[in-house]
C-alpha cells in the first residue's frame, strides 16, 4: 500500500448501532481491517448514538455535516470507503468528498440488478414500465457514481454497468470487483472437509430467504441422500422446527439446527463443511456465500440470473452449481449433483478459497486500490 494513505475512514451515511456486529462486516470490518494493516481508521455516521455503540471507532455527526467541503476537510483524512450503495440520494456527500480533495472508493452492494429484487417475477408490461424508471435513475445515479476514484462491486455489477446506456468509459474504468469485505479470519488451511452442507440465514424473513424453499428443497435431497449431514444456522422459525419433528427418523438424523451462533464459530464451521446452500429470492453479494468460498466451500443456488447474478458468477471456476430451474427439485438436483462433484475429486478446496481470497478479503483488496 501507498505509503501516503495513514489514514483511511470508512462512512455510512445511515445510523447504524456501532456494536459488536457492526464490526464484523461492511465497513465496520473494513476499518477494522485497515487497522490492522498499520491504518488509521474510523467509521463516521450521522447521529445519535446508540448505547451499544463502541465509541472508539466511530465519529457521529450531524447528517448535514456529511454534505460539507470543509467538514471534510477538517479531518485530515487521505481517503474515505463510502458505502453509498450507488443510491443518487447521498449525491451530495460523494460530492463533498471529492471536492475537499479525498480519495473515494465508493462501494455498491449491488449485484447490479438496478432493475429491483422482483424482476424475474415481473409481467413483460410492468418490466416496461420498470425499465423506464430505471433508465431515469441511470441518468441521475451517474453524477453521484462519477465524483468516486474507485468503484467497488461484484463481477457482474461491473459488467451491467458497461452494458448501461448511461455510463460513461469514465466510470465503468473505475469498477473493481469486491462483493463484500469478508474477514482475513475466513482462510481455507487445509482442514480435513466432511460431507456438510451449510444453511445460514435470517430465516424469519420468508420473502428473502424462503425457508419454506429450503424445507422442500431438503426434502427432495433427503429422499435421495442420506449419508451427508445439514447444518441448519440463524433464527430457527417454528415452521423449521416442526418440520424438522416430522421428518423420518433416518432423515431428521442427518439435520441438525444449530440456531443462532457468533462469526467466530460460523468461521470453523466454514472450514468443516463442503458447501453453502443458498435458497433465497434475492440478495446483493450474499456475506454467507462470499465467507464460505474463502473458507473452501463451494455454492449451490437456485436459478434466478436477475436477482442473484452474484451467486452465478460464484459458481464459475469450479467453485458450485446453479440449479435449471428456480424450484426446490432443481435445486436439490443441484445439491446432489455438487455432492458427487465432491466425491469425485471435482472440488478443491484449496483451490476455491485461493481463487476468490482476492475478490473477497479487504486486507488483499484495499492493497491494490491504495497503491497509487
Amino acid at each position: 500500500m501507498n505509503p501516503r494513505y495513514k489514514k483511511i475512514y470508512c462512512c455510512t451515511p445511515v445510523s447504524f448501532a456501532a456494536n459488536e456486529h457492526f464490526f464484523i462486516r461492511d465497513t465496520g470490518l473494513i476499518s477494522r481491517t485497515l487497522q490492522s494493516m498499520g491504518i488509521e481508521s474510523k467509521c463516521i455516521m450521522p447521529l445519535p448514538y446508540h448505547d451499544s455503540d463502541q465509541r472508539e471507532g466511530i465519529i457521529r455527526t450531524e447528517y448535514k455535516n456529511l454534505k460539507s467541503v470543509s467538514w471534510w476537510k477538517s479531518l485530515g483524512i487521505d481517503a474515505v470507503v463510502l458505502y453509498s450503495w450507488g443510491a443518487p440520494k447521498y449525491t451530495l456527500i460523494a460530492r463533498a468528498i471529492h471536492k475537499a480533495g479525498i480519495k473515494l472508493v465508493l462501494h455498491m452492494d449491488t449485484s447490479g440488478n438496478f432493475n429491483g429484487e422482483d424482476w424475474d417475477e415481473l409481467p413483460w408490461y410492468k418490466k416496461i414500465t420498470r425499465a423506464t424508471r430505471v433508465a431515469i435513475s441511470d441518468v441521475i445515479r451517474a453524477k453521484h457514481l462519477s465524483y468516486a476514484d474507485v468503484l467497488t462491486m461484484g463481477k457482474p455489477a461491473c459488467s451491467h454497468i458497461a452494458q448501461r446506456l448511461f455510463y460513461r468509459k469514465s466510470i465503468v474504468d473505475k469498477c473493481y470487483p469486491m462483493p463484500c469485505p469478508v474477514s482475513p479470519q475466513c482462510k481455507y488451511q487445509g482442514e480435513p472437509k466432511q460431507d456438510v452442507i451449510l444453511c445460514i440465514g435470517r430465516w424469519h424473513d420468508e420473502y428473502q430467504k424462503r425457508s419454506k424453499m429450503l424445507m422442500q428443497t431438503l426434502d427432495v435431497f433427503l429422499h435421495r441422500n442420506k449419508e451427508t449431514e445439514i447444518r441448519i444456522y440463524g433464527n430457527l422459525t417454528e415452521e423449521l422446527k416442526t418440520w424438522h419433528k416430522n421428518l423420518p427418523s433416518n432423515a431428521a438424523n442427518c439435520v441438525k439446527l444449530k440456531g443462532f451462533v457468533s462469526n467466530h464459530i460460523l468461521r470453523e464451521e466454514y472450514k468443516q463443511a463442503k458447501v453453502v446452500l443458498c435458497t433465497s429470492r434475492f440478495e446483493s453479494s450474499h456475506i454467507v456465500s462470499g465467507e464460505g468460498l474463502c473458507c473452501g466451500c463451494s455454492v449451490v443456488a437456485p436459478y434466478r440470473p436477475y436477482s442473484l447474478c452474484d451467486l452465478l458468477w460464484y459458481t464459475t471456476q469450479q467453485s458450485g452449481t446453479i440449479s435449471e430451474e428456480d424450484t426446490p427439485t432443481s435445486l436439490a438436483k443441484a445439491l446432489l449433483a455438487e455432492m458427487s462433484a465432491w466425491k469425485e475429486g471435482k472440488r478443491n478446496a484449496y483451490d476455491i478459497a485461493t481463487t476468490w481470497h482476492p475478490y473477497f478479503h479487504a486486507d488483499k483488496v484495499f492493497n491494490q486500490i491504495f497503491t497509487h
